[in-house]
C-alpha cells in the first residue's frame, strides 16, 4: 500500500491532483480506521499503464505419500488447460509454514496471482479456509476448489480431529527420544 505522497511522487501530479483524480473515480483509495488513505501499487501502475500478467496458480498438497502428490497435480492438469504455475507441498493442513503455502500466500498478497485452483478446500489449509478465502478477497484473486465433498458435520469434524491428533503426535516423535521421555515422566508426576 502507498501513501498519498509516494502515488504523487510516481504519478508526477500534486495533492490537489490526486484528490481530483479519487473524486473522478480514476483511482480509489483505501480508507484506513484512522480516515487516512493507501492506495494499491497495482492501481498506480495501472494509471500509469502498467499492466502486470497476474497468474494462475495450481496448488496440491497431500499429507505424506509423494505418488499421490503426482496424481493430484495431473488432475490439476488435466482439468485447467491454462495455468502459470504449480505450486506443492508434502505436509500437513495443519501446518501453516509449509514452504509452498507460504510462497502462494506471499504472491497473493503482492497481488501477483488471479486465480488458485486447488482439488479440494483442505488441500489448502485443513482449518481457517475462510479466512485465506478473504485475504484473497481483498487482493482480487479466485479460490477454486475443483471438488466439493458432500460431507456432514460430524464426518468434518472426525477428519479434524484426526488431524489434529496426527499433528501432535508427529511433534512428539519429531522430538526425539530423549525429549518424548521427558514430556512422558511429566505427564505420569502429573497423574500421581
Amino acid at each position: 500500500m502507498l501513501r498519498p505522497k509516494e502515488v504523487c511522487q510516481r504519478l508526477g501530479i500534486s495533492y490537489a491532483t490526486l484528490r481530483e483524480y479519487v473524486k473522478k473515480g480514476y483511482i480509489k483509495p483505501v480508507v484506513l480506521e484512522t480516515g487516512k488513505w493507501r492506495f494499491r501499487e497495482e492501481d498506480v501502475e495501472k494509471l500509469m499503464g502498467i499492466v502486470r500478467k497476474r497468474k494462475v496458480v495450481l496448488y496440491a498438497r497431500v499429507s505424506s505419500q509423494k505418488d499421490e502428490l503426482a496424481n493430484q497435480v495431473k488432475y490439476l492438469e488435466e482439468q485447467v488447460k491454462e495455468y502459470d504455475q504449480v505450486i506443492t507441498d508434502v505436509g500437513s493442513g495443519l501446518n501453516v509454514k509449509r514452504r509452498g503455502f507460504l510462497k502462494l500466500l506471499r504472491m497473493i498478497l503482492n497481488n501477483e496471482v488471479s486465480k488458485v485452483i486447488i482439488a479440494y478446500p483442505d488441500r489448502l489449509v485443513r482449518f481457517g479456509f475462510e479466512i485465506v478465502e478473504e485475504v484473497c478477497r481483498a487482493h482480487n484473486c479466485e479460490i477454486v476448489a475443483l471438488n466439493k465433498e458432500d460431507k456432514t458435520p460430524e464426518q468434518e469434524l472426525i477428519e479434524d480431529l484426526t488431524s489434529i491428533l496426527v499433528s501432535f503426535s508427529e511433534k512428539l516423535q519429531g522430538m526425539g527420544s530423549h525429549k518424548y521421555e521427558k514430556v512422558r515422566k511429566c505427564v505420569e508426576e502429573i497423574k500421581t
